[in-house]
């Protein structure tokens, strides 16, 4: 039987974060996709593998993901933000941080094998480290975003411009209710200081603008979202 092998790119988007370079040091190998006008920073900041993009064209999370998707030659894409600290592998019990960079890589490669041979467009991994958050090794639904693996054969979803700051939360919906499925690999964890550093998306979020992305996504989802604002968490429901 012949065998299909598909090519994988890592891309982490980022803005205004030439100061405070992270994910750079964490892998192996990967890509910055920057706007035009800041690639130089990053360039003097030490990241050799830079891809710069109109700046227009990726001025928020979503055209920036979407962007990745549709100018990048490989066939399964990770993106990974820009704000890393570590990988870990987690269980019920503990976990512990991987610190060798190329059992980094083989874990990203796993998943992008896993979701090419069960021909999945989407995977991603949980927005928190914590233990108290595991209950299996893989799960088909969470709140997720710093990892995303997309399979662009398989996809069904298309990054909706019109949300800001629940851009991965609409993207996985859009998976789950039109492809049936996608995998959280919940064994493996990452380790960010997302919405605490500044650039990023955190350069327009406030109260206003996040009430307004969650107001957005209910009017679109109906009974498949909710979020607390209490907690500051967003829930997704679709009944497998």
């Amino acid at each position: 039987m012949k065998q299909d092998y598909k090519s994988i790119g890592i891309y982490v988007p980022s803005y205004k974060r030439s100061d405070q370079i992270k994910t750079w040091n964490v892998l192996n190998d990967c890509t910055y996709v920057v706007r035009e006008s800041e690639a130089e920073a990053y360039r003097a900041a030490g990241v050799t593998k830079v891809l710069a993009a109109p700046d227009a064209e990726i001025d928020s999370l979503p055209k920036v993901r979407q962007w990745i998707i549709d100018n990048t030659p490989e066939d399964i894409v990770i993106q990974v933000d820009d704000d890393l600290q570590r990988f870990s592998y987690a269980n019920k019990n503990n976990i512990v941080e991987i610190e060798d960079k190329d059992v980094i890589d083989m874990e990203l490669e796993r998943v992008a094998q896993i979701i090419s041979d069960l021909d999945i467009g989407f995977a991603a991994l949980p927005m928190q480290e914590n233990v108290l958050k595991y209950s299996r090794e893989f799960s088909f639904r969470s709140t997720i975003g710093i990892v995303c693996w997309f399979n662009k054969s398989a996809l069904a979803g298309r990054y909706d411009e019109n949300i800001r700051f629940k851009a991965d939360i609409d993207f996985e919906l859009q998976e789950l209710l039109h492809n049936r499925i996608m995998i959280v690999p919940e064994y493996l964890r990452v380790k960010a200081v997302y919405d605490k550093n500044a650039g990023g998306n955190s350069v327009t979020k406030s109260s206003r603008t996040i009430q307004e992305a969650v107001e957005y996504m209910k009017n679109k989802w109906g009974r498949h979202y909710s979020h607390n604002f209490k907690s500051n968490v967003s829930r997704i429901n679709v009944r497998r």
